[in-house]
């Protein structure tokens, strides 16, 4: 029993007198770094073809005028992944004649020019602001700044109204061209 207390003694002597081991470890910080470059993307709307609009065939002072409203509807899915505007662009400022020049005798109740109106709004409210054009008022262009990152279908009426158009259309073509810009603010 002596040589194991001896033995145990000697071991606890033997521990207490090598240095401890300390535990060797070290850290160091590093940065994880990527990049998303912004992009804007916008499907392609569908062409709106009014056909024939209808006028007034009645004799009287409201004849061949427009009588009545005529509204399309078309969709494109729309998507900035920054603070993007949307812009809205007609390049004849309304649908243009291709058949005809309004240069007759009567001339002043004539046109060969049809104002309309351009609505393009989100599916669901409040994914981004809508943005308007409307060529009866002169305006060919407009703009609205949008204040974050947005994707949705955008739902585009196209209005075609009497109340500005007031005079009485040209028989023809009529057609024009609307740009849709996604971009810098």
């Amino acid at each position: 029993m002596k040589k194991i207390v001896m033995a145990a003694l000697a071991t606890s002597v033997a521990m207490a007198a090598t240095p401890a081991m300390a535990a060797s470890s070290d850290s160091k910080d590093f940065i994880v770094r990527a990049n998303v470059p912004t992009e804007c993307s916008l499907e392609n709307p569908g062409n709106v073809n009014f056909g024939n609009l209808s006028i007034d065939r009645a004799p009287g002072p409201d004849a061949l005028t427009l009588d009545s409203n005529h509204n399309a509807i078309t969709r494109a899915w729309t998507s900035c992944n920054w603070d993007a505007s949307i812009k809205l662009e007609s390049d004849n400022g309304g649908l243009e004649n291709q058949d005809a020049v309004n240069n007759g005798p009567d001339a002043s109740d004539f046109t060969d020019k049809i104002f309309y109106r351009v609505e393009y709004r989100p599916e669901t409210v409040g994914n981004f602001q809508f943005a308007t054009l409307n060529t009866d008022l002169g305006q060919v262009s407009t703009t609205t700044a949008q204040t974050g990152a947005y994707h949705e279908n955008a739902r585009i009426l196209v209005k075609i109204a009497p109340q500005i158009n007031p005079l009485r259309p040209l028989a023809g073509r009529y057609t024009d061209t609307v740009t849709i810009t996604l971009g810098a603010i």
